[in-house]
């Protein structure tokens, strides 16, 4: 028994010593975090999970599926290339069988076709799992699309199943992949593809684009680099690997590593000597500027003289004004060229006036639009625009006549019809076979979804064609929007606050987007602060993204010297360390919890309980109130005890899960927690929730990088050898007592192993 217990016990001590040694093996094997295409020189290789794309299901008799990706700027596919299709097929039904016995042939197939050039087909002759290859021929290297994207259609031709008892099912799995051949070419320079070649759809691979201004930019520098921000993501919309630092920040690697975007006057930034803009820069002057340009923006692209296959974008001009006209321009996107598609000076640029004309009602025809055909299977959409007056905002009777029909060929089951104003959804309804001929939808506009300045409308259509076995003339879906839609706009019957525009920090970033040019909104930021400009630009960008401005519009000032005229017209993002803000200290008594200037702490006045946390530990605050000098305006400080805690209070703000924590007008924050005040009278736990071992640092983005196995503690390997090793010993023992106990004599009063009592029966 004392051998069995020695065994025993060593075994538990290495059972015990396994979890060290997974977790060893987890560290070196663990995969990246982001997706990238592997391959040599000229080649590489994609799968379509590293595009984004999962398992798409094609079920018969018709369906089909694509697949769509941008290239880099500098590259240029070639033959050579080749779509490999893993799938799986699937056949079931009541007349299954007799294909399956082989009394007769299936005959399903799969089109795949690169860039509308067919590549071949698949005949679906037998089930489980299979792969295709396609070269990719020289035609088909080619986009066919306005944005330069690839696209790969796989379609599913099943009729059999109209014929007999089948359902066909294809599954195209997020394991097929592109092998792709390309030569490398200098990047293209178009001002009228912006925001490409900084920002390409559905890219092979990840990229990174630095914004730059000025060591100490003059505050309409800071306006227009925030200005470039929220116009990239109105023009994106999506998250963007793009990040401001400061000209001195900038490192000879991120140099080389990334695509550059110069925000400044000639003489304030001194990088710009050497680079072959087709303005070039010399002595902190444009050298060969036309005198009539004296004070416009200009704008221009060149390939970067730290790596050719990036390119930088200049946003400048002789003065802050001429800075901010080419830092919005840059932003609407479109722009016109004409003889050098690279150069762009900008005269002037329209923002919102303060007043709009006030129409009631209109037709979609009154605004220049003619009828708009959605046609295709699956999601098509339209957008339209329309500008309302500040006395229309908060009317409770806004109306929205939409004029609608469609194809009979739409399976009724799955097909619909969706309308969202200013990204909200506010209707939306099947469709049905009496809906084939011209209706009338109407739908009631919720008071606070309009906006002042320009508005948009996006009609959306789900269609999904009725696979009936009846092919004769069969075409694809189509959805006709009238240009007889009709709105009606009439005037409030009280001027009130709209209802979006609440003080509530779960709000962010909806409560600031009451005009559409963002115009009534100003960033209060400190004078020699980076990190600050930094977090201000991200939020700008999130701005942008959401409320899609045609020209943004916003006003930046530093705290020392807020305008007296922006006090009582915008509302306020406060951004930095409480100490550093003048601004601050004027506005702090109208804060739910004012801040210790010393310290850079808020103390929650009115909060029912006060908590002490540890000392050198970053936290961020958020702090939302009316705006002192005009309470139909907002004040939100973006704040934090350092300048890591600030960009928390930023991460808060643009991260959704982190976001969806908030609530009330005060929140507490390490990036990984939030604690919100409910109301003035209520705060929950900040000391212990916040520990040192939980603090987040926030820092710049920088490109993905191969993945690194982590070293293990030097004891790890010859522990795991010693106890290898002694395992080993354990089992040898063991084995040796077992066979002498079976040259053992037994005795007849010891029981026998393993052997079971006979059932009565």
């Amino acid at each position: 028994m004392n051998t069995k217990a020695f065994i025993a016990f060593c075994v538990l001590l290495l059972l015990l010593a396994n979890p060290i040694q997974a977790a060893a093996g987890g560290l070196s094997g663990a995969p990246g975090l982001v997706g990238q295409a592997q391959g040599a020189e000229n080649s590489a290789s994609v799968t379509f999970a590293q595009l984004g794309y999962a398992d798409s299901v094609l079920v018969g008799p018709l369906d089909g599926t694509r697949k769509t990706f941008s290239t880099p700027a500098n590259w240029q596919l070639k033959p050579g290339g080749q779509a490999v299709v893993d799938f799986d097929v699937t056949l079931s039904g009541a007349d299954v069988g007799r294909f399956q016995q082989g009394g007769e042939a299936y005959s399903g197939t799969l089109i795949v076709s690169f860039n509308k050039i067919i590549l071949g087909y698949i005949q679906l002759s037998e089930i489980g799992s299979q792969t295709r290859t396609f070269p990719i021929p020289e035609g088909a290297t080619t986009s066919i699309r306005e944005s330069g994207q690839h696209e790969l259609d796989i379609q599913l031709n099943a009729q059999l199943d109209c014929v007999y008892d089948i359902r066909t099912t294809v599954v195209v799995k997020a394991t097929s992949r592109f092998d792709l051949m390309f030569d490398i070419t200098s990047p293209e320079l178009n001002l009228s593809r912006l925001p490409a070649p900084f920002y390409l759809r559905n890219s092979l691979l990840p990229d990174q684009t630095l914004l730059v201004v000025p060591k100490s930019p003059a505050v309409d520098e800071l306006r227009a680099a925030l200005d470039v921000m929220a116009g990239f993501g109105s023009l994106i919309e999506n998250p963007f690997g793009i990040s401001l630092v400061t000209e001195d920040q900038l490192t000879d690697e991120q140099l080389g590593a990334s695509n550059l975007i110069f925000v400044g006057m000639p003489g304030s930034l001194s990088r710009l000597e050497g680079i072959a803009f087709p303005a070039p820069v010399s002595g902190g002057k444009f050298s060969d500027l036309p005198a009539e340009s004296a004070n416009d923006g200009v704008l221009e692209l060149a390939h970067s003289p730290w790596n050719p296959n990036k390119v930088i974008l200049l946003v400048s001009g002789n003065t802050g004004e001429a800075v901010v006209k080419a830092a919005q321009a840059a932003g609407a996107g479109n722009l016109f060229t004409y003889a050098n598609p690279s150069l762009s000076y900008i005269r002037d640029v329209h923002t919102l006036s303060g007043n709009a004309p006030i129409v009631e009602d209109f037709t979609l025809q009154d605004l220049g639009y003619s009828n708009q055909q959605l046609s295709g299977i699956g999601i098509q959409q339209a957008d339209f625009s329309f500008f309302a007056a500040k006395e229309q905002l908060a009317t409770d009777k806004g109306l929205l006549r939409l004029v609608y029909y469609h194809s009979g060929l739409l399976d009724y089951g799955v097909s619909s019809i969706s309308v969202e104003l200013n990204g909200q959804a506010v209707f939306s309804v099947p469709f049905s076979k009496d809906t084939e001929q011209v209706t009338t939808a109407e739908v009631k506009i919720p008071t606070g979804l309009l906006r002042f300045g320009e508005n948009q409308l996006r009609v959306q259509a789900r269609m999904q064609p009725d696979l009936s076995c009846d092919f004769s003339g069969f075409s694809d879906p189509w959805l006709m929007v009238s240009n007889q839609t009709a709105l009606h706009l009439p005037l409030a019957d009280v001027a009130v606050r709209p209802p979006s525009v609440r003080l509530d920090l779960s709000g962010f970033p909806e409560i600031f987007m009451t005009q559409s040019d963002l115009g009534d909104v100003a960033f209060v930021l400190a004078e020699n602060d980076p990190a600050g400009w930094k977090i201000a630009s991200d939020l700008a960008y999130d701005l942008g993204a959401n409320s899609r401005p045609a020209i943004s519009n916003l006003a930046v000032a530093y705290a020392a010297d807020v305008p007296g005229a922006a006090r009582a017209a915008q509302s306020f993002i406060v951004v930095g360390k409480a100490s550093n803000l003048p601004f601050v200290k004027e506005v702090n008594d109208f804060l739910p919890a004012p801040f210790n200037a010393e310290t850079n702490t808020a103390e929650e006045k009115g909060m029912q309980v006060v908590y002490r946390f540890p000392p050198n530990v970053s936290v961020g605050y958020l702090e939302l109130a009316p705006s002192p000098f005009n309470p139909e305006k907002l004040l939100l400080v973006v704040s934090g005890n350092s300048d890591d805690g600030i960009g928390m209070s930023g991460l808060t703000l643009r991260n959704s899960q982190l976001r969806d924590r908030l609530t009330g007008v005060f929140a507490i924050t390490n990036g990984v927690q939030v604690d919100a005040s409910v109301g003035i009278a209520h705060f929950s736990n900040v000391g212990s929730s916040i520990p040192g071992a939980e603090q987040a640092v926030v820092t710049p983005v920088a490109s993905p990088q191969p993945f690194t196995a982590l070293a293990g503690p030097a004891w790890l390997l010859p522990f795991l050898a010693v106890s290898g090793a002694l395992l080993l010993l354990i089992i040898i023992a063991a084995l040796v007592g077992a066979l002498r106990r079976n040259r053992t004599p037994r005795f007849e009063d010891e029981p026998k192993e393993d052997v079971k009592p006979e059932e009565t029966k």
